[in-house]
């Protein structure tokens, strides 16, 4: 750590705020929204199974070398290497899109830092407690810097955050004192800061792997930190983070917000929006003229450039204002299959497309805060239907229901696991407290007849 006469640098501020971090100190409320997430998180992964980016990936997956480096890959059972089940879980977790936001002056998606955590655990047979105080360690890391600091100010991506928080992850399982995780935030975080481009123009495969590639290599940059290596201390100092809050608390969880559809956070209201006026115009949809669409400006920047009117890609179509708009006009819903059918080709979707214009509202901007939307559709006859989504369904101001986020798991879990595998899962992350090996819980991450690789 830094002589006792100096200032301690970030870094080092985060390494103390980690380690007082302590389970029996956290109130209910937090350990409940956790376990949410936790919920949340682990449904995503499992509706992706078998998406393209990660059949990809599974040949390279490597035997683990020792107890303590094994960790199950979701949706096979199978035990690899802790940094590859680190990669493979991540890139489920983000490529459905469909996973927790968090928005103020950066973007960030915390619960990206569940699959590492929960990998971690399981490999070193943790209870649910400690993994309730990792999780809890990278939902304050990472909200709070999304408070203090934007990445994208500098042009670069937020999941640069990933290798400041991960390896507070690892470090709290793993139980390395605060200079030793104070060093393995910095060997983690100065390599790993994210080009823009990632999310720019036509999206590419890399964003499901755009935060678990980095988190996978934090696992050899903290073991490096556990033996001694140390790491440039002042790296967020001189990344101009200033204002960054290390008062005790972990709450951050409680200010995530899930989402609906899988989609973008900023889609979710215009997609509510379209679902609406699909049920308002039933037969009438052949008839409509021209679509408004109006949303925050950073929206339409992000949304509705170029590339999003036309998207080429999976990546690109969940991430168009005016593709995803359409779809959900069209079908009265949003959803994965859709996604995986490629209905965003579809001649019918792409002529609603062509119709629709977005459009920044100062209006809306001034009035809402949570990524409003009103779409107004205007038929040949000269009639008009417009419906307003002040707040999209599943943020802080209209949160979804405990019952609402265990359907949602349930929905994407079930067809994998079957039902009564599903619910237990269900059932034992809403209990994680009490969970005395976390190992148990990544048992059932798989089908009941898939076999674990005795590796």
């Amino acid at each position: 750590m830094a002589d006792h006469a100096s200032t301690p640098t970030l870094v080092e501020r985060l390494a103390a705020f980690s380690a007082g971090v302590r389970f029996d100190a956290m109130p209910r409320e937090d350990v409940d929204a956790i376990a949410r997430l936790v919920l949340d998180t682990l449904g995503c992964a499992l509706g992706a199974v078998g998406c393209a980016p990660v059949r990809m990936l599974a040949p390279t997956m490597r035997a683990a070398a020792h107890g303590p480096d094994s960790a199950t890959l979701i949706g096979s059972g199978e035990r690899v290497a802790l940094a590859d089940a680190v990669l493979h879980n991540g890139a489920l977790v983000r490529y459905l899109d469909f996973m927790d936001v968090y928005w103020a002056r950066d973007i960030c998606h915390p619960s990206e830092n569940i699959p590492a955590a929960l990998a971690a655990a399981e490999a070193a047979h943790a209870s649910g407690r400690a993994l309730i105080e990792a999780i809890a360690v990278a939902y304050e890391a990472q909200i709070r810097l999304a408070d203090a600091f934007s990445f994208e100010s500098i042009q670069l991506h937020h999941v640069s955050a990933a290798g400041f928080v991960v390896p507070l992850v690892l470090a709290k399982l793993w139980r390395l004192g605060p200079s030793e995780t104070a060093h393995a935030v910095a060997l983690g975080g100065f390599r790993h800061l994210t080009s823009a481009a990632l999310v720019q123009g036509q999206l590419s495969m890399a964003k499901a792997v755009g935060y678990a590639l980095p988190a996978s290599e934090c696992v050899a940059s903290t073991r490096l930190a556990a033996a001694g290596f140390t790491g440039p201390l002042a790296v967020l100092d001189k990344l101009g983070v200033e204002g960054f809050d290390t008062s005790p608390g972990t709450a951050s969880a409680r200010r995530a917000s899930l989402k609906r559809f899988p989609a973008q956070y900023t889609l979710q209201s215009p997609i509510e929006a379209a679902i609406d006026l699909h049920r308002r115009l039933t037969d009438r949809l052949p008839r409509i003229a021209s679509i408004t669409i109006e949303v925050h400006g950073d929206v339409c920047r992000r949304t509705a450039d170029p590339a999003k009117l036309a998207p080429d890609s999976r990546e690109s179509a969940d991430h168009s204002l005016p593709c995803c708009v359409a779809m959900a006009l069209a079908d009265g819903k949003l959803t994965a299959a859709q996604f995986d059918a490629d209905r965003w080709r579809d001649a019918d979707v792409k002529a609603l497309m062509a119709k629709t214009r977005c459009k920044p509202s100062a209006e809306l901007e001034a009035a809402f805060h949570d990524r409003p939307a009103r779409l107004t559709v205007r038929l040949h006859d000269g009639d008009e239907c417009t419906v307003l989504v002040e707040s999209p369904q599943g943020g802080t101001t209209r949160p979804l229901t405990d019952t609402q986020v265990r359907e949602k798991f349930m929905t994407q879990a079930q067809p994998l696991l079957g039902a009564a595998r599903a619910e237990r899962v269900a059932d034992q992350v809403m209990a994680l407290d009490k969970l005395d090996d976390v190992a148990e819980l990544c048992a059932l991450l798989a089908p009941p007849h898939a076999k674990a690789d005795p590796r």
